[in-house]
Formats: C-alpha cells, structure tokens, sequence
C-alpha cells in the first residue's frame, strides 16, 4: 500500500458521502415529523459523522492561511458569509410555519411574542434560553437543525483562535479529552440525542469537540495514510449507511457507532482519496446544505395539511413521496439564491480569493428530537 502526498488531492468520496448522508437525514425526518414508520433508525448520529467532516473540510480549505496571516476577523467573516444565506432563508420558512400555526391553533403554539422573538434569535443563530408553551426548552424552534450550526461557528471560532498553530500533541490530548467526556455525558443522559434543547446544551458542546477534532486529527495524519482505492470508498459508504440506517437504540451502541465507526469511515474516505462510488452522490453532495437547512418547514407543513385532510396523527409510506419535491427545492436553492447570495457577501465583505476546492460547511445537521 504506497503512501502518497494528500494536500492537493480532491476527496471526491467525501462530496459523496456528504450526499448520502443528506438523503438519509431527510428520510430520517420524515418518520420523525410526519410519522411515517421509521427506515432510517439512528439518522441523528449523522451529526456527529458531519462535526467529524466538518473539521477535515476546514482545516483544509484554512488551515494554511490561518497560519499565513489570515486574521481571525476575515476567517469569522468568510464563515458567516459561507453559512448565514441558507440559515436565514431556513428561519424565514420557518417563522411562516409557526405564525401560519400560531394563527390556525394558537392552542397549541407558542405565543406571538415568543414565535417573534425566537425567529430574531435564531436568525442570528443564537439559541432561544426560555420555556415556550409548545416547543418547550427546543433552543432552535423555528428551524431545529440550526442548533448543530451554532455549535458549529463555536468550535470554529475555538479551532481558529486557539487550536490552529498547536502541536500536534495538543491536538490529540485534546480530542481524547473531548471523547472521554462525551461518553460520560451520553451515559449520564443514557442517550446521544444530545444538544437540541437547553438542559442538554452541554452534551452538544461535547458531540461537536470529539467530531471537530477527530476531523482534524485525520486531517493531520493525511499524507501518512496509505493509498487503499475503491475497497476503501466501498467499506467508508457501507460503515456510514449502517451505522444511520440499522435500529441499534442501546446507548452502548451508539456510543461505539460515534467514537469508533463513523471516524472509521471518514478515515476511509480519506484513504480512498480521488474515487467516485455510486452515481448521483455527488449531486446529493452538492445540495446536501441546502437540504439540511430548509428540510424541517417543509417537512412540518406537509405534516400540518395531512393531518387535517386525513384526521390521522401520523401518516403511512406516502410521506416519503415528498423526498423528490424538497431536493428539487433543495437544487433551485442551492443554484439561484445560495450561490448567488454568497457571491454577494463575499464581495462585500472584500472577499476576493477564489473559492477552496474543498466545500466549506459539513453539509448536514441533524438531530433526533422534533425540533430537527
């Protein structure tokens, strides 16, 4: 197994990863939300598989010019200005949700004030800290999976300002110091369905440390990781689907599916480097962001109007058929308004580099709760 240089190379495999994550994510979503009978069982650990995807990304698309003189404050910007067009038009769907709710059954919504005041909140992707009559202590009501993107800019901003220039000795210290408190802290709550509401904030904090700096860890060891082909991109593929699709619910098990299966699988992906694997993943890839962020509205209207056309709480298979139509939302938003939208920002925060090879968000965020 020849070893090779990684720091030009083009993970295709990861582009592809991201994308059947994305798929599964959303059907995931669909049993949660509508009620649909379950097909994708552990679907929320995809956010752990993303944190861990989402530090290779980074440290490759900024870690060198982090080190080179890139400021702090231009880092933050070229964030923001890379996430923020998505969240936003994420929220605005979102806030149209709760008052359309909020209008037709108050009864059972938050209060006007409340929807108001989460939405200006979670716009900025800050986390709403208050008790709502409906959606209780969910810190990002109007669209649940933005509370992943706000532990995402944390360990961001941490890793840009404090972790970027450290040895790698550090590094592991610190990612074996983050897994050792993420498994005391799933045990404690017997649980990994962490960080979507209040009382586990703390839990969240630890999923994004252990994934973000696994991510880096293997971002570190690339060039000593040796050359395994498409063996490599088959297995990282076949770990990923099992380890969101199969209906292991112990703690135990999801424990060792977050510290030890899906780092396997981003490490295969590495190693796997330039391989393509299953066509159409790559789109799915491409999209994935916009999916992850403008899924949950859709998926809640739908629930509301089958609800009332069908007078059952929870629907059959056929929720599924709204897969298509919310990727063909999830392509018309990725191609005419996130594009575009970043372009502008970028522009005018200065912005005039070319665009990394490497995309710059994780792509999705999930998690198991309602409020995803």
């Amino acid at each position: 197994m020849a070893l090779a240089p990684h720091h030009n190379e083009r993970y295709e495999l990861l582009d592809e990863l991201r994308g059947i994550a994305a798929l599964i994510v959303l059907l995931f979503h669909v049993g949660t939300r509508t009620g649909a009978p379950a097909i994708a069982a552990n679907g929320y650990l995809a956010v752990d598989f993303f944190f861990m995807l989402s530090g290779f990304v980074i440290a490759q698309a900024y870690g060198k010019r982090l080190s080179s003189g890139m400021s702090f404050t231009d880092f933050t910007r070229r964030r923001l200005a890379r996430m923020m067009p998505i969240v936003l038009l994420g929220v605005c769907l979102g806030t149209a949700y709760a008052l359309t709710r909020w209008f037709a059954a108050p009864s059972r919504s938050d209060s006007l004030g409340g929807i108001l005041a989460s939405a200006a909140l979670n716009g900025m992707l800050l986390p709403k800290w208050w008790h709502g009559q409906a959606t209780g202590w969910e810190v990002f009501p109007i669209n649940g999976p933005l509370w992943s993107l706000f532990f995402e800019v944390v360990i961001n901003l941490a890793w840009a300002g404090l972790l970027v220039s450290r040895r790698p000795a550090v590094l592991v210290a610190a990612t074996l110091a983050s897994m050792i408190a993420l498994i005391l802290v799933a045990g404690y709550y017997r649980s990994m369905d962490l960080g979507w509401d209040l009382p586990t904030l703390p839990g969240g904090l630890a999923r994004v440390s252990f994934g973000f700096l696994t991510g880096l860890l293997i971002h570190a060891a690339r060039d000593r990781l040796p050359r395994l082909g498409k063996g490599a991109a088959s297995l990282s593929v076949a770990l990923i689907i099992a380890a969101l699709v199969l209906p292991l619910h112990a703690t135990p098990w999801l424990i060792a599916l977050t510290v030890m299966v899906l780092p396997a699988a981003l490490l295969l992906a590495v190693c796997a480097g330039h391989q393509r694997l299953i066509p159409g993943a790559g789109f799915l890839g491409a999209i994935s962001y916009a999916v992850y962020g403008l899924h949950v509205p859709f998926l809640a209207l739908y629930s509301g109007l089958a609800e009332r056309v069908s007078g059952r709480s929870e629907a059959g298979f056929e929720a599924y058929l709204v897969v298509p139509a919310i990727l063909a939302v999830a392509a018309l938003a990725t191609r005419y308004y996130d594009g575009p939208a970043q372009r502008l920002l970028r522009r005018w925060i200065g912005d005039q580099s070319p665009p990394t090879r490497f995309s710059e968000t994780s792509g999705l965020k999930a998690g198991r709760n309602r409020a995803t």
